[in-house]
C-alpha cells in the first residue's frame, strides 16, 4: 500500500497524506513488533537488541518521510500562492 502511495504522488494522481498515513502505520507496526518482542525474549537476548536497534532506525526514517512530505506540501503551496 506504501509503495503504491509513494508511486501515485509521484505520478500526479496520489495524496501526500497518504504517505503520512503509511509512514505513520510502519511506525507503529514496528512499535508493535518489539513489544511483542520483548514479551518473548530475554532481556539479554541479541535478537531483543536487534530489533530495538532496528526499530529506531525505522522510527528515524519515517520521521524523515513525514517531514519530507510536509516540507514538499509546504513548497508545492508556496508555488500554487505565487502562480
Amino acid at each position: 500500500m506504501c509503495r503504491e502511495a509513494a508511486d501515485k504522488v509521484i505520478n500526479g494522481t496520489g495524496k501526500l497524506e497518504e504517505l503520512i498515513v503509511c509512514s505513520q502505520e510502519i511506525a507503529a507496526s514496528t512499535a508493535q513488533l518489539v513489544v511483542s518482542s520483548r514479551v518473548k525474549a530475554k532481556r539479554s537476548s541479541q535478537a531483543l537488541s536487534n530489533v530495538q536497534d532496528a526499530s529506531k532506525n525505522v522510527s528515524r526514517a519515517t520521521g524523515n518521510v513525514v517531514a519530507t512530505v510536509k516540507t514538499g506540501a509546504q513548497i508545492i503551496e508556496d508555488q500554487g500562492k505565487n502562480d
